[in-house]
């Protein structure tokens, strides 16, 4: 692998990224390879291995880009919420609304849910994941101390969980809306495990 050392490089790895993302929401990680990339990148198929070691470099890249613009549109909606007291209804509410979002695509969940399961085989991919996990368990903090609710590291990762599985469980359903089963999970355990101070 040669590194993108110069802007024009840098442009091309970028492209590169970019069109592995689009096809991994369009297709799945089987949808990335290398010519697909290529051709979507309008570069030349010897610039996918002149950038990348490997396929799996290529999807951990390009899996850990669409985990930043995801987090970057979780931090925003964490952002934007206000510091107020906020009963059991409210607080689902908030919860589903930073870490599901009204506007967020069913092809962004699914590569989200595909990328956690594909991580046991792809080793690169558990650094992304790991990673998305940690910045989750941050602004769940952020939600809960903003509703004035206790935020344990332990409840936290249990909250995460049940979104993880109302999520998983939503995108089997063309009925339910994933942010209405993440809120409809929340509410009978949010003052369990995220009692009011």
């Amino acid at each position: 692998m040669t590194s993108a050392a110069t802007p024009k490089g840098a442009r091309r790895r970028s492209r590169l990224i970019e069109a592995a993302g689009e096809l991994l929401l369009e297709g799945g990680f089987d949808a990335v390879r290398h010519r697909a990339v290529a051709e979507r990148a309008q570069l030349p198929l010897a610039s996918t291995t002149y950038y990348f070691g490997s396929l799996d470099d290529l999807m951990a890249e390009a899996a850990a880009n669409l985990c930043a613009h995801d987090e970057t549109a979780v931090s925003a909606r964490c952002n934007a919420l206000p510091r107020r007291h906020r009963g059991s209804t409210a607080t689902a509410g908030a919860l589903a609304d930073v870490f599901v979002g009204s506007d967020t695509t069913l092809q962004r969940l699914s590569a989200r849910y595909e990328m956690i399961a594909l991580a046991a085989r792809h080793p690169l991919l558990r650094d992304v994941v790991a990673a998305r996990g940690q910045s989750l368990a941050f602004h769940h903090c952020e939600v809960l101390v903003k509703s004035h609710r206790v935020a344990d590291p332990v409840h936290i990762a249990q909250l995460i969980g049940i979104e993880d599985g109302a999520i998983v469980g939503a995108l089997a359903q063309t009925a339910v809306r994933p942010i209405d089963a993440v809120r409809d999970a929340l509410l009978d355990v949010v003052d369990v495990l995220a009692p009011r101070e």
